[in-house]
């Protein structure tokens, strides 16, 4: 038998080369067999090139090889199949599916983060808007940073929010020098007022109660009463279970992927639009709602409104295209964009909204706090010279 030495040599890239992939694997397979006991390369190009009758069977090599070959051949049939089954599942998969998988994939996470992009161009105004969303058991928390250039002028500010379980909020500004800046420039404040404007919007929390929000804000108030915990869930239930019955977003068309990412340009579904809406409206969730607004209706009109004429051409008008990018293996959700280009001043704006895992860890309940009447009173004394408002 031919030493393994010479196996390797017989076997080397130059040699395997020269033969057509069809031979270059029967060729494998006969040496991991040794069936080439002290043959030349070109008797063995022979035996590669007879006919199937002269052969001996695949399977039979494999069942008269030696442990070790059937545990190579068993390791190597096996990796195929399964690399080759997971790339067929990823690439059958319809973009209705993918979509649907890749939102669902975002609704199902715990405590999920949201990051929100916004950035555009209006009236030669550029901007950013940045929000940071966080949920835990605790509560939520929101953080919102805003940069921009005004009248030639940088200018950013961080308004940090945090809501507790009892309806609670606590807010806070971070990176306001710039901002306060600009309002002192633009003489909107006393720059003799911006120190103890900024010590009282940096410096601590501010409390909104629940009881506050009601006083303050009745209809938000009025909202807020309603829209308790037990009908909160309800119309979140009843909303899902109408989007899984009507899933009104459609794919357009597939576009090429991006960074190991399947990209798909999205519409509405008008049929499936109207279908959801007509379902949802006479859910016991509607109904929650409708105790808040008495006046809330989805009329039969409304809903014959929605053609899908009436969606493309609002979408064509408004320059408005929206895509959704999924990981091409399990269908997560990468990202969805929304794009908004104006041809007649050419504005643009375009929203990102990302998935960012779960941070519940983010989510922190102030300790510590002012209530909202102590800093209007501080804010009236600083600009107006007066503690009453």
């Amino acid at each position: 038998m031919t030493p393994h030495g010479e196996s390797e040599a017989i076997l080397s890239p130059e040699r395997l080369s020269k033969l057509s992939p069809e031979n270059r694997t029967k060729m494998v397979i006969m040496s991991l067999n040794h069936n080439y006991q002290g043959a030349t390369m070109e008797e063995i190009e022979r035996t590669a090139e007879t006919s199937n009758s002269e052969r001996v069977s695949i399977l039979q090599r494999i069942k008269n090889a030696p442990k070790r070959t059937k545990l190579i051949a068993a390791v190597a049939t096996g990796a195929l199949l399964v690399s080759g089954g997971v790339g067929a599942y990823a690439f059958y998969q319809s973009p209705d599916t993918v979509i649907a998988q890749a939102i669902v994939s975002l609704a199902t996470t715990s405590n999920p983060s949201i990051e929100l992009d916004l950035t555009g161009n209006a009236s030669g105004v550029d901007g950013t808007l940045q929000i940071l969303t966080y949920q835990s058991d605790k509560g939520s928390a929101i953080e919102l940073n805003v940069k921009g250039k005004v009248a030639s002028q940088d200018i950013g500010v961080t308004l940090n929010s945090v809501f507790d379980k009892n309806g609670d909020i606590y807010l806070n500004l971070a990176n306001f020098d710039s901002l306060a800046s600009l309002l002192a420039t633009t003489g909107t404040i006393p720059s003799s007022a911006i120190p103890t404007l900024t010590t009282a919007l940096t410096g601590t929390w501010v409390k909104i109660s629940s009881a506050d929000l009601g006083q303050t804000t009745p209809a938000l108030g009025g909202v807020g009463s309603c829209l308790n915990q037990t009908a909160a869930k309800q119309i979140a239930d009843d909303l899902q279970s109408s989007i899984r019955s009507n899933f009104f977003i459609k794919v357009q068309q597939e576009l090429p992927q991006e960074d190991g990412n399947r990209v798909f340009l999205l519409s509405l579904d008008a049929g499936k639009l109207r279908s959801f809406f007509s379902s949802f409206r006479t859910s016991k969730g509607f109904m929650e709602l409708a105790k808040c607004e008495p006046g809330l209706s989805i009329s039969d009109q409304a809903l014959s409104g929605i053609t899908q004429q009436v969606i493309d051409n609002a979408q064509k008008s408004a320059g408005l295209t929206v895509k959704l990018y999924a990981t091409a293996m399990d269908h997560k959700l990468t990202k969805i964009s929304f794009d908004v280009k104006n041809a007649g001043n050419g504005q643009t704006i375009n929203l990102t909204l990302k998935p960012n895992g779960s941070h519940p860890e983010k989510v922190v309940i102030p300790t510590q706090s002012v209530s909202y009447t102590q800093l209007l009173s501080t804010l009236y004394a600083s600009v107006l010279g007066s503690s009453t408002y």
